[in-house]
Order: C-alpha cells, then sequence, then structure tokens
C-alpha cells in the first residue's frame, strides 16, 4: 500500500513546473490558497511534513483541496485506494461508475467472461487488449529534490558575518 508522501510525490511527478521540476511546496500553498471557499490548510510546513511523510493525517479539507491543485481523485489520497488509472476513469465518467456498480454480486465466472467481453471488444476497435495496471514509484520526497538550497558560508565567514551584524557594520 502506498503512503500519501509516495501518492503526493507521484502526482507531483506528473506535472512539472518550468523547470522540469515538480512544483515547489510554496507554489502548491500558493495554488491551495488561491481555490474559491479556502478556509485553511496548505501551508508551506504543512506541505513539507505531508511530503516527507511526517504528517499522515491531514484534514478531508486538505485532502480535497490538493487533489484539486493537483488534478487526482481525491479516495486516491485515501489509505488503500492506490490505482490512480482506475479512480480517474471511474472520477471523470458517470458511465464508468454505473458499469461498477452493475459488477456487484456477479460470481467469479461471470467477471471472467466479462473481462474477456472487453478485452475482445478493444481489439475490435484497435485498442490494446489489455491495460496494466500504471505501476507508481513508492518513493516520497520533500519538495526539496534539485532545488537551490540556501547558501552556506563556512564557518569563519559565517562567524564574521554575525560580529559584523551585531556591531552594525554593512554585510556583504
Amino acid at each position: 500500500m502506498l503512503t500519501l508522501a509516495a501518492k503526493l510525490a507521484y502526482l507531483l511527478r506528473r506535472r512539472p513546473g518550468r523547470d522540469g521540476e515538480p512544483p515547489s511546496n510554496q507554489t502548491l500553498s500558493d495554488e491551495i490558497r488561491a481555490l474559491p471557499g479556502h478556509k485553511r490548510g496548505g501551508s508551506v510546513g504543512q506541505l513539507s511534513k505531508l511530503r516527507r511523510g511526517d504528517d499522515v493525517n491531514p484534514t478531508m479539507d486538505t485532502i480535497c483541496a490538493l487533489a484539486t491543485v493537483l488534478g487526482a481523485p481525491p479516495p486516491f489520497l485515501l489509505p488503500g485506494w492506490d490505482e490512480f488509472d482506475v479512480l480517474s476513469v471511474i472520477d471523470g465518467n458517470p458511465k464508468a461508475r454505473d458499469v461498477v456498480r452493475h459488477l456487484d454480486g456477479l460470481s467469479p465466472a461471470d467477471l471472467d467472461a466479462l473481462l474477456e467481453h472487453l478485452r475482445e471488444r478493444r481489439r475490435q476497435l484497435g485498442l490494446a487488449p489489455n491495460v496494466p495496471a500504471e505501476v507508481i514509484n513508492a518513493e516520497p520526497d520533500s519538495g526539496d529534490v534539485n532545488r537551490r538550497h540556501r547558501r552556506r558560508r563556512p564557518l569563519v565567514e559565517a562567524a564574521k558575518y554575525a560580529a559584523d551584524s551585531l556591531e552594525g557594520r554593512k554585510t556583504r
């Protein structure tokens, strides 16, 4: 079962920014706060914790906001719902939901026969008869992968900078 952090990493890799990298936590936070009716949640700190896997229990408001911003069905971000492609089809197509409802109560043999019929119909339409499940990388990211980090000064330079700052001298 995928973690929320892994699901977020997957969704973020699907929508790289202009630099080719997934959006930063600041960008995500800004997009969430711009949603109509946004009340709370989606701070940069919270998003960082979610992406690292340190926060595994966000509110439903946060789940829905993230799903909206990332273009995903909200159930995908809940535990136990790991198949993005299946949820996307069901979420985006009322007829697909109706088909799934009609599967309830069918025997395994009936489901096998129906699946074979669907494969044959896909062949007739020139589509691939089998639709493999999309494999999602289970590795989370922190949102800081390949990003510029704050410059770290060498110890001597940091001490000089601090002394100059304390004495009111202009620093570089």
